[in-house]
C-alpha cells in the first residue's frame, strides 16, 4: 500500500467511530495526477444520494501534460462501495447525525483507494484537551 496523501485534520476535528475502504470513479488524466499527489481531501466531504456515495470538495488538479480530456477540478466524483455497505453507512448517519469524511487517499494491488471513516464533530473544548495532551506528551519527552 502506497500512501498518496492523508487527510491530516480529521483525527484534530472529529471522533472517527468507524472506517471503511472504497474506489473512486476516475475520469481521463486524474490519475496520473493524483499518482504526482496534486489532490487535497482537507476540506472534502461524503454523501449519499440515491443509495450512491460521492465525494464532494476533493480537488484533483489538472495535469499539466493533459489535453482537452481534463475534468472539473472540484467535481463531484462516485465512491465506488457495495450497496448493503452503503444502506448501512446511510442508516448510520441517519439515525446518530454523525458525517462521512475521507481519511486517506491510496495505492493498493495498482488500484487507488480511499479510506473514508465515520466520524462525530468535536467541540471546542474536546479540541483544547487534545491541544493541552499533545503538549503534555511533547514536554515529558523532553526530559
Amino acid at each position: 500500500m502506497k500512501m498518496l496523501f492523508p487527510n491530516k485534520k480529521v483525527n484534530f476535528n472529529y471522533f472517527v467511530e468507524d472506517k471503511y475502504e472504497c474506489g473512486i470513479e476516475l475520469k481521463g488524466t486524474e490519475v496520473k495526477s493524483l499518482m504526482k499527489a496534486n489532490a487535497n481531501i482537507d476540506e472534502a466531504f461524503v454523501i449519499i444520494r440515491n443509495n450512491e456515495a460521492f465525494v464532494i470538495n476533493m480537488y484533483i488538479a489538472q495535469f499539466k501534460e493533459g489535453n482537452i480530456n481534463n475534468v472539473d477540478s472540484n467535481r463531484n466524483r462516485k465512491l465506488l462501495l457495495h450497496k448493503n455497505e452503503i444502506l448501512k453507512i446511510d442508516y448510520t448517519i441517519k439515525k446518530q447525525k454523525l458525517t462521512i469524511i475521507p481519511t486517506k487517499v491510496y495505492l493498493q494491488n495498482g488500484k487507488i483507494k480511499m479510506e473514508i471513516a465515520i466520524c462525530k464533530s468535536k467541540k471546542a473544548p474536546d479540541k483544547r484537551n487534545d491541544i493541552k495532551k499533545r503538549d503534555a506528551d511533547r514536554e515529558s519527552r523532553k526530559y
